[in-house]
């Protein structure tokens, strides 16, 4: 099965261009060169990656592939997670029409992303972000940190999300660091 990427959303000034593409190679590179799994998020939904089909193999990556455009200047500078959350919330869905085709109806996944922060370039740090739909349409998100080379296979095993945050937290307090996440643990 194909499953749509991840958005990874740039939300500091201090990540370059080049620093962006390092991310991506690195993060490609670190999972095995398994496909370009991650799509840098534009403040546009005109932009998002083709939904994949299930069941077929993709024959292009649906991720951003390096390099990105010199260009390219990153709509969510000074934005938090929780706006990306909305965003990805709002994401139109695709419908098909072709009866013998199943496809996924999200172009990217609409409950998991990352994002490159204010510590994510000294740090080697790429934050890893799940929504939680709360009562009322009302949500919230949580993330922790994972490292740029091995942040690409995290997200293909998020059903460990609970595990490996706890696991960040309890390595910081064991080494008197910073606690960068935003998790209260799990919730049921």
């Amino acid at each position: 099965m194909s499953d749509p990427p991840y958005a990874l959303f740039v939300l500091n000034k201090s990540i370059t261009n080049e620093d962006l593409n390092s991310v991506l190679e690195r993060a490609y590179h670190g999972d095995g060169d398994s496909g370009w799994n991650f799509w840098v998020a534009t403040d546009s939904y005109d932009d998002l990656p083709a939904c994949p089909e299930v069941h077929k193999p993709s024959p292009d990556a649906s991720g951003t592939e390096p390099p990105i455009p010199s260009s390219f200047v990153s709509p969510w500078l000074g934005k938090t997670p929780e706006d990306c959350a909305k965003w990805l919330q709002a994401m139109p869905r695709t419908e098909s029409t072709d009866e013998k085709k199943y496809v996924v109806d999200m172009p990217v996944n609409p409950q998991y992303f990352v994002f490159l922060n204010e510590f994510s370039k000294d740090e080697d740090l790429v934050f890893v972000a799940r929504i939680i739909k709360e009562e009322r349409d009302e949500m919230r998100v949580e993330y922790f940190p994972q490292s740029t080379d091995r942040v690409q296979m995290m997200m293909w095993t998020n059903w460990q999300f609970d595990e490996r945050a706890i696991m960040y937290q309890r390595q910081q307090l064991s080494k008197k660091k910073p606690d960068r996440s935003q998790y209260d643990g799990p919730k049921n």
